[in-house]
């Protein structure tokens, strides 16, 4: 039987980097484009969307700052590494560069999968091929976009943090759904713990299911209900994280002797 040819489009975060490793440990990769945060970045200054490029860059000084993510590297590392130095890996300022569609085109994949990286125009959707499936970092339909274990947790919502392997179209996070892993949820963890936890989860049931498309069985497609909201990175600013601070902290304060409440 042959192996199943894949190809992936992805930003280059540490999880992301799993992702990628894992696929070319079982499938036959044909094709890699990845578009870096800071690329992602820089094209909001570029194109002078400034308060978005400076909720970017406070979100990438919190997370170094708070140790969140040298926590996500260490989640991530021990697994196999990446290979690198693969000839047929691109490293390009935006997924949408021709030379990504032109890829694409060549490699023919079975399916796509892509990760963290931005939406995807139409020429990318349409050399993509048939298959295009997304790893994304919410309970689908209820959280799309960004922040969104962080956000079910800030609205009360602990039942609602997960990642959703999907179909992508057009849309942002609404193509059909495929599987919405669910973490484990044991209480007092962080919105990182949650979110580190069920992307390595949603990993290998995404590999699990690409194993059993390579055996004939065709994925899963159902379609989104028509509700929930989505959340930009500029959505979550210092104010959102100062609330769950003083509310996690609250929590774990220990109770007086004698104290029902």
């Amino acid at each position: 039987m042959p192996s199943l040819r894949v190809a992936v489009l992805r930003a280059d975060d540490h999880h992301h980097r799993y992702l990628e490793s894992m696929l070319r440990t079982r499938f036959d990769v044909v094709f890699a484009a990845v578009e870096p945060g800071s690329a992602k970045t820089a094209r909001l200054w570029s194109r002078r969307r400034y308060r978005d490029y400076l909720y970017a860059r406070y979100h990438d000084i919190r997370r170094s700052l708070t140790g969140k993510d040298r926590y996500r590297r260490e989640y991530f590392r021990h697994y196999p590494p990446l290979y690198a130095d693969a000839d047929n890996s691109l490293l390009v300022s935006s997924i949408n560069a021709p030379e990504v569609a032109a890829g694409l085109a060549d490699a023919r994949p079975d399916v796509t999968v892509v990760i963290g990286c931005s939406i995807l125009g139409k020429a990318v959707l349409a050399a993509a091929g048939d298959r295009i499936v997304n790893v994304h970092g919410g309970y689908l339909p209820d959280y799309k976009g960004n922040h969104c274990v962080f956000f079910a947790l800030y609205h009360d919502e602990p039942d609602k943090t997960g990642v959703t392997i999907h179909h992508v179209n057009a849309g942002v996070d609404t193509g059909a759904l495929i599987e919405v892993v669910r973490p484990p949820v044991h209480g007092g963890e962080l919105a990182e713990h949650l979110y580190c936890r069920a992307e390595k989860l949603a990993i290998h049931r995404l590999v699990g299911r690409l194993e059993r498309l390579e055996a004939g069985v065709e994925l899963p497609s159902t379609p989104q209900p028509q509700r929930g909201d989505t959340y930009r990175t500029r959505d979550r600013g210092p104010s959102h994280d100062l609330r769950m601070w003083i509310r996690q902290w609250g929590r774990r304060r220990p109770r007086p002797v004698g104290s029902d409440r």
